[in-house]
Parts: structure tokens; C-alpha cells; sequence
């Protein structure tokens, strides 16, 4: 027989209930989406895990507890209209005769769950429930007035579905951003964006801050609504809108010709893309890994200094490289010669400076160790290269890394004039 104090397996009561449909549903996100959506059918058949056999005899308190805490419950959900059940079999326990035992819960839709599991879940459901609504008939006026561009026909099923997708994004709009929504989708149209960047999107009322803020949101809704190829392609291409550069590169003339052709300009960034299609106008192009490193150079001549890309260097495929002298300089380590085997995979003619083993020899007593070594060998480098970066990953140096900024100014300028000149 069990311990009279120990709390048996069985008989689940109103508390252990509410914590398993809190956990199982309401705090599990993707559970609950699949509830709302009607992925995951309604009604609930929720056991509460009635005594089997003798069990009842060894917790005779419990099993009172039991019984009497769901007739309790059963009284206080007809007061209160609640859309839960508690079904009851008659069951025969040998020495207790027969009992009228609570065996499961029916919870008959998601407003009932919610009732179960309290005011706060009642509350979330309300606000979700208000927020689609808003959505729906909002927008139901605002298409009316899209005269241009066609809807899809019947798309209330795809946007509900869309909305629960996106529910901790619909949960997070403002009152003002749902009214810019609105407003929003129904403005949009394929191509729109005409090759222009999403700041330059032909809007009215809607700020495309909210649009770039918003936009995989944006781009859902559009989907169901609108165009489903719009999803499929990503907003920004199904607008015909340029990404943002992400990658923006310093450029520095390091000499006054070269300063005087960019406009007298110091110091400039340019995008990526931007390098693709347009030609510096220097005779040198000087690749650089760290911004810092290409601070600090100035008169070098007829060149410009080009950095920060990091291991970002697509640009390098440019055609009009092809017409240039081209040099890489980074740190000597495993990374630094992985990035310069991409560079030399996209330009072939490049020239690498001071990345070879008498620059390591020469500062031994600067070298760190890199954090983390590449594992794979790179497959555009020099023999003489790949046997240094061999040497470097295996420590053979003691340390794994000599950094571009721990090289003296002097030996740095003597180097890069050699080349230049």
C-alpha cells in the first residue's frame, strides 16, 4: 500500500489539468497555431486519468478529492456557461459499491480552452480575435477601392491562415499599424518598385519605415491576398525593389590624382554592387581585409585602397579589375589565406602582400593565436601559400596568427610603394 501522504498518478485534478492544456496548447506555439488554424480538430478529449482496479482503496482521500473537486467544477461551469464537460461513468469498486467516477474532460472549442485556463488566456484571445477582425473588415473596404490590379477571389481562408502563421507579429502591432496595414496592402502591386530602392516605393499615407520594419509580415499578407508568387519570390523582388546594401565598403584615394577623380573626397563608402559596375580611378587597386590597416595609409601612387569587406569580396569579379593592378593584403592565418584563395578564384592576376612566411618570420614575437582555424584547405593558392597555411594551422609557429595591424607602419609603406611603383 502507498504512503497515505504521497499524491498518486491518478486522478488528475482542476490544477494539474490547467497546467497540462497550458503547457500542451497555450504555451506551445506551435500546438496552439495548429488549434486555431483547425489543423488540430476540436473537440478536446482531455483524460483525467480515473482510478483503475484496487487504486481507489489506497488513496481513499485522494480518490474523495477527486471526485467531489469535478462535481465542484461541473456546478461552477453551468453557472458560468462555460463550454466544458466533464463526462462521468458509473464504475463498481470492490468494498466501496458503486461510484459515480469523473473519467474525461470535453473542451468543445478555443474560446472554451481559454475560459479553462483563465482571465489572461481570455484576454489573448480576444485581442487576436479583435485584431483579425480589424484586418478583415478593414480591408474588405479599402479593396474596394483597387480598381487597377485584381485580388485573388476568395482569399479570406489563405489570410486567416496567414495571420495565425504570423501571430506573435500580429500581436505586436500597434492600433496605427494595423490602420497602416490597410492602407498598405491594397496600394501594392507587382513591379511597383520599378528597379528603386523600398524607401523610394510610390506609397501614399504608409512611411516605408513601417514597410521595411514589417516586411516578411507585409509579405504574407500580401500572398493571400493579392499574389501568392509574392511570397515565393520574397517582397522585395515581387515589388522589383533593390535590397539595402548591407555591405558597405570604405574607399580611400592614396594620392590627390586618385582623390581629385572621386570628386576630392577623403573617403567614401560604396556597396558591393555598387564596385561591380564602377571603375575606380586608379591605376593600383589596393585590397585591404581591416578598415583600420587602410586608416592608416596615405601617398601611395596612382592607387586606391579598397577594405572592410572582411570575407565579402564578390565584388572582385568586376570586369574592370581585369585593366587594374591588383594587390590583397590581410592577416596571416588560416581565414586570411582562405579569403585570399576567394579573391584569387575571382581574379587571377591578383597580388598578394606581405602574407607569405618571411613577413611571419620577421615578427614572430607579434603572432595570437586565431580563435578558430579553417578546417578545409583553400584551392586557389600557391603552393608556397598552402605549405604556409599548413605551418599555421598545425602551430607550427607557436602561435596561429600574425594581424595586418601588428605589421610597423614602415615595413608596411616600403612594401606597398615596391609594389605600386
Amino acid at each position: 500500500m502507498s504512503e497515505p501522504n504521497s499524491k498518486p498518478a491518478w486522478g488528475l485534478l482542476q490544477q494539474d489539468i490547467v497546467e497540462l492544456l497550458r503547457a500542451k496548447y497555450w504555451n506551445n506555439t506551435k500546438n496552439l497555431k495548429s488549434l486555431l488554424t483547425g489543423n488540430t480538430a476540436f473537440p478536446l478529449q482531455i483524460s483525467l486519468k480515473p482510478p483503475k482496479g484496487n487504486a481507489a482503496l489506497n488513496h481513499l482521500s485522494h480518490f474523495q478529492e477527486f471526485v467531489d473537486s469535478w462535481r465542484s467544477f461541473c456546478e461552477q461551469a453551468e453557472d458560468k456557461s462555460l463550454h466544458v464537460k466533464v463526462n462521468w461513468d458509473t464504475v463498481r469498486f470492490r468494498m466501496l459499491s458503486e461510484q459515480r467516477v469523473p473519467t474525461t474532460m470535453t473542451i468543445s472549442d478555443i474560446t472554451a480552452l481559454a475560459q479553462m485556463l483563465g482571465s489572461k488566456q481570455e484576454r489573448q484571445l480576444t485581442d487576436w480575435q479583435y485584431r483579425i477582425a480589424f484586418i478583415f473588415d478593414s480591408l474588405a473596404i479599402e479593396l474596394l477601392k483597387r480598381t487597377v490590379h485584381p485580388i485573388k477571389s476568395n482569399y479570406e481562408h489563405e489570410l486567416f491562415i496567414e495571420l495565425i502563421v504570423n501571430l506573435e507579429a500580429l500581436s505586436a502591432f500597434s492600433d496605427s499599424d494595423l490602420k497602416l496595414l490597410v492602407k498598405l496592402i491594397p496600394q501594392l502591386y507587382k513591379g511597383m518598385g520599378r528597379g528603386c530602392y523600398l524607401r523610394a516605393l510610390p506609397v501614399i499615407v504608409v512611411d516605408t519605415k513601417f514597410i521595411e520594419k514589417n516586411l516578411r509580415f507585409i509579405e504574407s499578407v500580401t500572398s493571400a491576398i493579392i499574389d501568392r508568387s509574392a511570397k515565393e519570390v520574397g517582397l522585395l523582388s515581387w515589388l522589383d525593389c533593390r535590397d539595402k546594401p548591407k555591405d558597405w565598403l570604405l574607399v580611400k584615394p592614396l594620392c590627390k590624382n586618385a582623390e581629385d577623380a572621386l570628386g576630392g573626397l577623403p573617403l567614401l563608402r560604396m556597396s558591393s554592387e555598387t564596385l561591380l559596375s564602377f571603375e575606380l580611378p586608379a591605376k593600383n587597386i589596393l585590397v585591404i581585409e581591416n578598415d583600420q590597416s587602410c586608416l592608416s595609409l596615405d601617398t601611395i601612387p596612382d592607387t586606391i585602397a579598397v577594405s572592410g569587406g572582411g570575407k565579402n569580396v564578390s565584388w572582385m569579379k568586376a570586369n574592370w579589375l581585369a585593366s587594374k593592378r591588383v594587390a590583397y593584403w590581410g592577416d596571416i592565418d588560416s581565414e586570411g589565406l582562405a579569403i585570399l584563395s576567394d579573391v584569387r578564384s575571382k581574379l587571377s592576376t591578383v597580388i598578394p602582400l606581405m602574407m607569405d612566411s618571411d613577413t611571419v618570420e620577421a615578427y614572430l614575437d607579434r603572432m595570437v593565436d586565431e580563435p578558430e582555424s579553417v578546417a578545409k584547405e583553400p584551392v586557389a593558392l600557391t603552393d608556397r601559400e598552402l605549405i604556409l597555411f599548413r605551418m599555421l594551422r598545425n602551430g607550427d609557429f607557436g602561435c596561429t596568427r600574425l594581424e595586418q595591424e601588428r605589421l610597423p607602419i614602415d615595413f608596411v609603406y616600403e612594401k606597398l610603394r615596391l609594389w605600386a611603383e
